[in-house]
């Protein structure tokens, strides 16, 4: 049986009991209704939304779903909020890195309070203590001469690899010199008995973390205690009321990474010799612009041969800790259709062709799959592989260096200087807003301003030359 109480500022406090602790004390739950949630409604309105309240806490209580944010901590929270929300909903890109945040710096740090009693002064903390040398997780720690000279007195590796959960490999690269990560060198020091400061040296220590990446740690702390308010765990949002560091304007610049006209042929020329599944990736890019993870995620089923047109409908991604999944697009824009040049069109046929060939000559070791790219085995090729396959091609052709995503680029370069609208053009690159495209390639649409002033020219030469 629930009561209920009015408070002299409107509100009207809901108290539920839940039977009997151990000790033979009542349990009792509370949720309060503000004045607020019930201004605007008429007499009438009011009774019936306080009963309808009570009835659901009520409820909520005698089936064991209430949950008293006084009781619980942020981190037993944010282990519910991962297992009932983050890990159903979220795919495994956005979730892997909130798992890194999680647990590297924010639950060590907020994890102990009381969920209830979260303040934004301890949100203010937590992020100064962000702002100091120190923060980072990627500074390297170099062994010391201490370390060293006892990993040369006959140490039992095996011991060690058993003792610390260390890999052989890891052994060997610190007593090569070697710089390592904080958490594997405390394994280190735990082994041996060593203050840290005496067997490592911190490389860039008085590195700091950047504006942007506090900025990260606060939009996740800030959804993770809005699904708590959502819940009816706690009343508000003490993220809310904290202004975190100022993250920098995003300048989209992508200059000396992507290849103009001349470089484009030098690149194709230099593909003439290669294994046809390369070029073929290469000329797709090119001349469509795809994302990686759009390319390894193509499907014979997404080209229609007769409007020579691809259908991008999924991203083909690698995540660390769960391993090669479909997912859709990064946002609704990310699914399009893009027409394919001709010449393109018929590098996919050819490519078919010789898919079916490789088929017949692997027989019952070949692997069904109706992706485009695939190894020589039949099997989805690995969605990383074109990326390290093209890094290594520019080594060995002693070519400019740019990055897989680099092609992208210089597909949307290619583009604008045929005089492409923005429009078209970020609806090819799948953009979810055109003043991203604009942002991201203003550099090169800068650069033909002084074409567009000497067309002028020409036009006003050619219909004042007419008088």
């Amino acid at each position: 049986m629930a009561t209920i109480e009015r408070k002299k500022n409107g509100s009207v406090r809901i108290t539920a009991f839940a039977g009997y602790s151990v000790s033979g004390k009542q349990i009792r739950h509370n949720t309060t209704i503000t004045a607020s949630e019930l201004a605007g409604l008429t007499e009438k309105q009011r009774e019936k939304e306080i009963d309808r309240r009570k009835m659901l806490f009520e409820e909520r209580v005698r089936n064991g779903q209430y949950l008293d944010g006084e009781r619980i901590t942020f981190a037993e929270f944010v282990d519910m909020w991962l297992r009932d929300y983050a890990e159903k909903k979220l795919a495994p890109s956005t979730l892997n890195p909130y798992k890194f945040r999680l647990e590297s710096r924010i639950i060590p740090s907020l994890g102990h309070h009381k969920l209830a009693k979260l303040q934004p002064n301890h949100l203010l903390t937590f992020y100064n203590s962000l702002s100091e040398a120190g923060a980072r997780l990627d500074t390297l720690y170099m062994p010391t001469e201490l370390l060293l000279t006892r990993l040369a007195e006959g140490v039992n590796t095996k011991a060690m690899e058993a003792n610390t959960g260390l890999y052989r490999k890891i052994i060997s690269r610190i007593k090569a010199g070697k710089g390592v990560y904080k958490e594997t060198a405390l394994k280190l020091c735990g082994y041996f008995n060593i203050p840290l400061d005496n067997a490592f040296t911190a490389s860039g220590k008085d590195e700091v973390l950047s504006g942007k990446t506090i900025r990260h740690h606060h939009t996740l702390i800030s959804s993770i205690l809005a699904s708590a308010v959502e819940w009816n765990i706690i009343q508000s949002n003490p993220a809310e009321r904290v202004e975190p560091p100022e993250a920098p304007k995003t300048k989209f610049i992508v200059k000396e990474n992507y290849y103009d006209d001349e470089q484009v042929l030098s690149l194709f020329v230099a593909l003439e010799n290669e294994p046809i599944k390369y070029k073929v990736i290469i000329y797709l890019t090119i001349d469509t612009g795809l994302r990686l993870s759009e390319v390894a995620g193509a499907e014979w089923s997404d080209i229609d041969f007769k409007s020579k047109q691809l259908d991008i409908t999924r991203q083909r991604q690698y995540v660390s800790g769960y391993g090669t999944f479909n997912a859709d697009p990064k946002s609704d824009s990310g699914i399009r259709k893009i027409t394919i040049s001709d010449m393109v069109v018929d590098m996919l046929r050819e490519y078919q062709t010789y898919q079916k060939i490789m088929r017949l000559q692997h027989g019952s070791l070949w692997h069904e799959s109706n992706n485009v790219f695939i190894h020589e085995d039949g099997k989805p090729i690995f969605p990383n592989r074109p990326s390290i396959w093209f890094s290594e091609f520019l080594v060995r052709k002693n070519l400019p260096k740019i990055t897989f995503h680099g092609l992208r680029h210089t597909n949307a370069s290619l583009l604008i200087a045929e005089g492409i609208d923005i429009v078209t053009l970020s609806g090819r690159l799948g953009h979810a807003d055109k003043n991203m495209t604009l942002k991201t390639y203003s550099h090169i649409i800068k650069s033909k301003e002084k074409q567009a002033a000497n067309r002028m020219d020409q036009f006003y030469s050619r219909v004042l030359g007419e008088k």
